[in-house]
């Protein structure tokens, strides 16, 4: 479902467990053991902690470590290159910016798939600009405590176009984690969630992603959603919310126009008769109701979960 760097996460719920008592979830797409601060806990603890987990046979894995120091965390780098495995750093004993840009190239260095965990407060525009900047694979948003305010910082990172965004959150039901995955989030991570709740929302997620196509797929521009929503809109003909979005990703609307029709020639999406501007390329999210792109969709045979996973394709190709 997700490739980042040499971690395939088949599914966007990660689970972050104490590496003290571990909680091998397997639907999870992702499990991160937490708590390796490498000022008190000795690599041969983390080594033992991926050993255990090598038996277990799960999925995606990672090992969240901070330091005061960086050599302990380049060992842990390199440990986590080897085992194949997530290194997800922490920002608690590494305060400083300016050391922090030095340190994750040399981390990268080490040929880790590297994640950085960071609270909004301590994500200026400036440091978000240049982790965009650098080899980071993973920014790992905290956002608990911030209820309605999490999905915003995550369009926020969403529409800077950098690494992929982990959101953790306050997840208490399915539409928790919709609301962080239509605004951009790739994964949803969860501590100290319920095992059966974290198991039944990764296989509701799977299962939704399997029906729709896309499993994380925006609110359209003009409810608010992040710039991928660009593969629902209209030509770009009045005033309308689709003007700022296009600034915001620095294209033309002339652009936008031929990047659309470029993709649609030869696709499916490029048929359409009978809606609004005759081909499909320019119609909505499958989920709003709209009885010519049904009609035109049934006509040519495509499904909706077919049509999503070209939209998302399109999406894609916008931004890349």
């Amino acid at each position: 479902m997700l490739e980042v760097g040499y971690l395939h996460i088949d599914n966007p719920i990660a689970v972050i467990s104490s590496h003290n008592k571990p909680d091998y979830n397997d639907a999870a797409g992702l499990l991160l053991l937490d708590g390796f601060d490498l000022d008190e806990v000795p690599l041969e603890e983390m080594q033992a902690c991926l050993e255990t987990i090598s038996q277990k046979g799960t999925g995606a894995f990672g090992l969240s470590a901070t330091c005061s120091r960086d050599e302990p965390l380049l060992e842990a780098a390199r440990l986590a290159s080897r085992n194949l495995c997530l290194l997800d750093l922490r920002l608690s004993k590494i305060r400083d910016p300016i050391r922090l840009l030095e340190l994750i190239p040399l981390l990268k260095r080490c040929g880790v798939t590297l994640s950085l965990r960071i609270r909004p407060e301590d994500l200026s525009n400036a440091l978000l600009e240049k982790l965009n900047e650098s080899e980071l694979d993973i920014i790992h948003l905290d956002l608990r405590g911030l209820n309605g305010a999490g999905p915003k910082m995550v369009k926020k990172a969403k529409d800077s176009r950098g690494p992929v965004i982990m959101a953790l959150a306050d997840i208490g039901e399915f539409e928790d984690a919709r609301n962080l995955l239509v605004m951009g989030a790739d994964v949803v991570s969860m501590r100290g969630a319920d095992p059966e709740f974290a198991q039944w929302l990764s296989g509701a997620l799977q299962e939704y992603d399997s029906l729709s196509g896309w499993c994380n797929a925006p609110k359209h521009i003009c409810a608010g959603g992040d710039l991928r929503g660009l593969a629902f809109c209209c030509p770009p003909v009045k005033n309308c919310p689709v003007l700022g979005a296009l600034k915001k990703a620095g294209m033309s609307p002339d652009e936008f126009i031929q990047k659309k029709l470029s993709f649609a020639k030869g696709t499916p999406l490029e048929k359409g008769e009978g809606t609004c501007f005759g081909s499909l390329v320019w119609c909505c999210k499958k989920s709003k109701q709209c009885y010519l792109r049904d009609a035109a969709l049934a006509r040519i045979g495509l499904s909706g979960k077919e049509y999503m996973e070209l939209k998302k394709k399109l999406a894609e190709e916008l931004l890349s």
